[in-house]
């Protein structure tokens, strides 16, 4: 039963994004009964076991709104099946992903030959590229010449005896490193147009925590460092050395939607203990390697989960804090609500991960790379039980629906301002909290106002998973009585007679 409920929260049988069609009539019909009632008639019209790509196009899509210009989805992990990738562009308001990671040998061969995959994408994405936006990730290919790329000891030997990265690579070996990302690009140009370029990041230079000890066996390291802290030297390094990949990316694909890259965010540790800038790049430098920040926000990935002392939209908040304070008041993240580590299943409730993502685009996200890092069982073409979907199919979901909320609201992300709210963030003092605090602290609220019109958006998240009413004072606007859901409740508001009047969006 409870297995039940949560697989048809994640659903999202929300009348405002919620629609079917005259041929999907026998899934009205589904929307309309209980939720185990739901399950029995979808089940009992299909027998057997289905796959991805069936289960999504016998489900009715999100309704998003005509001419919204909010970029699509998108994905990181293994690829899905072709039929799977298509339906998520039709339907599901994703880009058509090409492949895992495009390299110059890899997307020559695929074009020669007109029967495979990502020659069907492309041809697809020639054909429509408004409804097939295609979405191409980067290689993480390096050069391996010269020498000099790599850390030596004052002897001249490697350090370690292993080829590492150093700070102090020559420019020809960066511009190298750029062309290996914009040479496949520049092929799948001559194709088809490219909407969305993800970078996975996680090659080249470390963080200090991990490569200090190794940077400082390099006297060439040493010299060109100075006085300056580490921290310091290898974030204004590392943004260096990706200023060049941004660069030639930028210039080969000039209509873009957006071009992405890991890492291009403030730490979401910011501030919580000692030495949390020994894993990360300084934002400051950072930011100007990607057209958003992109943060990475997984569930219980170094946080507590949806509640806790470390939870996961404290985290979200440390980092748009920060992101705000330099300006860049919208974000494309990296998303994902768990997967099995070590054969144990870690995942958060698919309501919950709703609200959450709900709270996360009030913050001023504007989209998401919905992520996964673990290969299920038999693959992602392996087909299933109508009444069972696997967890990651659940979470593409999950996020298209709350996408397609956020389209009916897109002025309140781009014309508007997320509200700091009354107090700090408790581990960044230079930040506000930018949320309303409740008697609960397990009920998350935040708002935005509108900057051209007296007018807000609400989201109220019962992070713990309990329903629960909760009142707070949003400045101009007044006190407001909210309801809080575990798969979140967003409200606008007017002043009208100088009282506060919400309409529910996603009752």
């Amino acid at each position: 039963m409870q297995r039940r409920k949560v697989i048809f929260a994640s659903l999202g049988l929300m009348g405002a994004i919620a629609y079917s069609d005259r041929s999907q009539r026998s899934i009205g019909r589904v929307l309309k009964a209980s939720p185990d009632e739901s399950v029995k008639m979808l089940a009992a019209s299909t027998a057997k076991k289905i796959d991805s790509a069936q289960y999504l196009k016998q489900l009715p899509a999100p309704k998003f709104r005509s001419g919204h210009t909010l970029p699509p989805l998108s994905r990181f992990g293994w690829t899905l099946p072709f039929e799977t990738r298509v339906q998520l562009a039709e339907r599901w308001g994703y880009a058509l992903e090409l492949t895992s990671y495009a390299t110059s040998t890899g997307i020559a061969q695929a074009i020669a030959d007109p029967q495979s995959v990502e020659s069907k994408i492309l041809s697809l994405a020639a054909a429509n590229p408004k409804r097939y936006q295609l979405a191409v990730i980067l290689s993480g290919e390096l050069p391996k010449t010269p020498e000099s790329i790599w850390l030596h000891d004052g002897q001249g030997k490697l350090v370690d005896n292993r080829q590492i990265w150093s700070p102090e690579a020559p420019s020809a070996a960066l511009k190298a490193a750029a062309r290996l990302r914009a040479e496949p690009l520049e092929q799948i140009l001559k194709k088809a147009p490219i909407a969305v370029i993800l970078n996975g990041g996680e090659y080249g230079l470390g963080v200090v925590g991990s490569s200090q000890k190794f940077w400082e066996q390099d006297p060439k390291v040493i010299s060109a460092r100075g006085n300056r802290d580490w921290f310091e030297y290898i974030s204004e390094r590392k943004a260096y050395q990706e200023s060049f990949i941004a660069k030639a990316v930028r210039q080969a694909v000039p209509g873009r939607r957006m071009y992405v890259s890991y890492g291009a965010d403030s730490n979401p540790h910011r501030g919580r203990y000692g030495g949390w800038n020994q894993w990360c790049f300084d934002y400051k430098y950072m930011r100007s390697i990607s057209d958003y920040p992109s943060s990475s926000t997984y569930f219980k990935e170094f946080n507590s989960g949806w509640t806790g002392n470390m939870d996961i939209l404290t985290e979200v908040l440390n980092s748009v804090g920060q992101q705000i304070k330099f300006g860049d008041r919208l974000s494309y993240n990296w998303v994902c609500s768990g997967w099995m580590r070590d054969k144990n299943p870690v995942f958060g409730e698919i309501d919950r991960y709703l609200g959450f993502l709900k709270c996360y685009y009030m913050a001023g996200n504007i989209g998401s790379i919905a992520g996964y890092f673990d290969f299920p069982a038999g693959g992602f073409a392996t087909p299933f039980n109508v009444d069972s979907p696997p967890n990651w199919l659940l979470q593409i979901m999950a996020l298209s629906r709350v996408h397609a909320l956020f389209s009916h609201l897109e002025s309140y992300l781009r014309q508007g301002d997320l509200l700091p709210g009354p107090t700090k963030h408790i581990w960044s003092k230079d930040t506000p909290a930018y949320e309303f605090p409740t008697q609960d602290p397990d009920v998350r609220v935040l708002a935005r106002k509108h900057r051209q019109k007296s007018s807000w958006s609400i989201v109220a998240w019962a992070a713990s998973g309990n329903p629960r009413q909760a009142t707070v004072n949003i400045p101009q606007l007044g006190r407001v009585d909210v309801l809080a859901r575990p798969t979140g409740s967003v409200y606008t508001a007017k002043l009208i007679a100088n009282k506060a009047k919400l309409t529910w969006v996603d009752r």
